[in-house]
């Protein structure tokens, strides 16, 4: 059997933005009692951005689907969509850079 290591870079950019009369200290306060141990918006920016960019337009536990540039990303039911947090696509990479090793 031949097998390869791959290893592939990409970057994506995005802009996560909050409602803050919704996310604000309250909610994170209930949110650290049943996820996890989040203080600021960066780190829920941090997180949110990470789950998009590795599993796409998809439900986050704790947060629900995010909208995507404003709207209801497709396929997705309005009932689990989070109005109060919008993802702002500013770019996917194009140049996706993937280097092979053969083992």
């Amino acid at each position: 059997m031949t097998r390869y290591d791959c290893t592939v870079e990409r970057i994506d950019k995005y802009v996560v933005e909050f409602d803050e009369t919704v996310i604000n200290d309250e909610w994170m306060e209930e949110f650290r009692g049943f996820m996890y141990d989040f203080y600021t918006l960066e780190e829920h920016a941090d997180h949110i951005a990470q789950h998009r960019a590795r599993f796409g337009t998809r439900f986050i536990e704790g947060y629900g689907t995010p909208l995507e540039n404003g709207e209801v990303p497709p396929f997705v039911k309005e009932s689990d969509v989070n109005h109060a947090i919008n993802i702002k696509v500013t770019s996917y990479d194009s140049d996706i850079d993937v280097f092979v090793r053969k083992l």
